[in-house]
């Protein structure tokens, strides 16, 4: 397992505040507040959307059952 994969797996709490932006991105196609949060979150330490590493280990424990990699994929290509 690489050192970004490792790092990537442990922070949940990224996820979810990509999730935020992707959310509001979808709601609010033309504000560009969504992308300035996302390369906040970048800048702060985060993880990108486009780290996945596409092992789908989240996606067997979500308890809402996400697509997990087809979000992350879908904010790749809306936030990055």
């Amino acid at each position: 397992m690489t050192v970004s994969s490792e790092r990537w797996r442990k922070k949940k709490r990224d996820r979810s505040d990509i999730f935020r932006a992707l959310n509001t991105a979808r709601l609010y196609k033309k504000d560009n507040r969504p992308k300035m949060f996302y390369n906040n979150l970048i800048g702060a330490g985060s993880g990108k959307a486009s780290d996945c590493i596409g092992c789908r280990q989240c996606e067997s424990v979500c308890p809402q059952h996400l697509p997990i990699i087809e979000l992350l994929k879908e904010a790749e290509d809306t936030l990055e």
